[in-house]
C-alpha cells in the first residue's frame, strides 16, 4: 500500500513538471549597467512543443520601469518537435533607481483568453553620472559645462499645418470673392478708369499748350489723336478709324462746331482765334468719363 502511494506521488510530480515544462522562457539583459536614456537589449527566447502557439509582447505591452524603442524578431526554428523562438528588444530608462529588473511573458492562446509564461527576472545596475550634490552650492561653483558651439538643427516642414493654413486661405479667399467680389471688381475698374483719365488730361493738356506756344497742324493733329485715342478706350467705338462727320453721326451731339475748327487747323492750316475748341473737347471727355463711372458702380 505504502509503495503505491509513493509511485502515485511521483507519478504526479512528474507530470507536473512535464505540463510545466511545455513552454520555457528565458530572459536576460545584455549588460549588466544601464545609463539614463541609453539604449539596451534584453533578450527573450521561448522553447515548445511544435504543436503549440505562442505569441511575444509587442509594442503595446509595458515595459516598465523601461521604455520600448525596438525590436529584432528572429525565424522559428523547430528540431525534433520542439520550436524555438527568440527576439531582441531594444529598450531605454529614464528611472534613477540603483537596481532594475525586467521579467516578460510569452502568451499562449487559448479559446477565451491567453496563458501567461514568464521568464526568470533579470536586474540591471543604473549608472549615475552625477554623484550626489550638496544642498546649497553657489552657481559659480556648480560642476557645470559650457558649450557655446553651434549645433545645426535639420528644418522640418510641418505639411499638415502648411495643407490646413493653405487650405484655409483658399476658402477665405474663396469666401471673400462670393460675397465681395462684384465690389472688388468695380472698385478696381473705377480705380483704373480714374488713372486712365488722369494719365489724358495729362498728355491732352501737354499737347494743347504746345500747340498754343507753337501753332502747327502736324500739334493740332497729334491733339486731336490723343482725344480720339481716349476716348475710344473709354467708349470701346472706333473713334480713330472716324472723321469727324463719322463721329458726329455716332454720337449725335453738339460736338460739330469744335470738331469743324480743329479740321480747319489741320486740314486748312488756319491759326484760329481761340483753341477753345480743344477745351470743347476735354469737356465732353470728362461728361463721358463720369458717366462711365456711374455705369460701372451701379452695374
Amino acid at each position: 500500500m505504502f509503495r503505491q502511494f509513493l509511485l502515485y506521488i511521483l507519478l504526479l510530480v512528474f507530470i507536473t513538471t512535464g505540463f510545466s515544462q511545455e513552454i520555457v522562457v528565458k530572459g536576460h539583459f545584455n549588460t549588466d549597467t544601464v545609463k539614463l536614456g541609453q539604449p539596451i537589449q534584453y533578450h527573450l527566447t521561448a522553447r515548445y512543443d511544435r504543436t503549440k502557439q505562442v505569441l511575444f509582447p509587442d509594442s503595446t505591452f509595458s515595459f516598465a520601469p523601461f521604455e520600448y524603442q525596438k525590436k529584432i524578431f528572429f525565424t522559428t526554428q523547430t528540431v525534433n518537435n520542439t520550436s524555438y523562438d527568440s527576439v531582441i528588444y531594444t529598450l531605454s530608462t529614464f528611472e534613477i533607481d540603483s537596481l532594475q529588473w525586467l521579467a516578460l511573458p510569452v502568451f499562449q492562446p487559448q479559446q477565451k483568453d491567453c496563458v501567461n509564461f514568464y521568464s526568470q527576472a533579470d536586474t540591471v545596475f543604473f549608472k549615475h553620472l552625477v554623484s550626489a550634490m550638496p544642498d546649497s552650492l553657489a552657481i559659480n561653483e556648480l560642476p557645470l559645462k559650457t558649450n557655446t558651439a553651434y549645433n545645426p538643427v535639420s528644418w522640418l516642414l510641418n505639411y499638415p499645418i502648411l495643407l490646413i493654413v493653405g487650405g484655409s486661405l483658399i476658402l477665405i479667399l474663396l469666401l471673400v470673392w462670393i460675397f465681395f467680389g462684384k465690389k472688388i471688381k468695380r472698385y478696381f475698374t473705377v480705380k483704373r478708369l480714374s488713372q486712365s483719365h488722369v494719365a489724358f488730361l495729362n498728355r491732352f493738356e501737354t499737347s494743347v499748350e504746345k500747340l498754343k506756344s507753337s501753332f502747327s497742324p502736324e500739334l493740332a493733329e497729334t491733339a486731336m489723336a490723343i482725344w480720339k485715342k481716349y476716348m475710344e478706350e473709354l467708349s470701346s467705338k472706333p473713334y480713330t478709324k472716324y472723321t469727324s462727320r463719322e463721329i458726329l453721326e455716332m454720337e449725335k451731339n453738339d460736338l460739330g462746331g469744335p470738331l469743324h475748327s480743329v479740321d480747319r487747323m489741320i486740314y486748312g492750316r488756319i491759326i484760329p482765334d481761340s483753341f477753345d475748341p480743344f477745351h470743347a473737347l476735354k469737356e465732353f471727355s470728362q461728361s463721358r468719363f463720369n458717366q462711365k463711372i456711374e455705369e460701372v458702380k451701379h452695374g
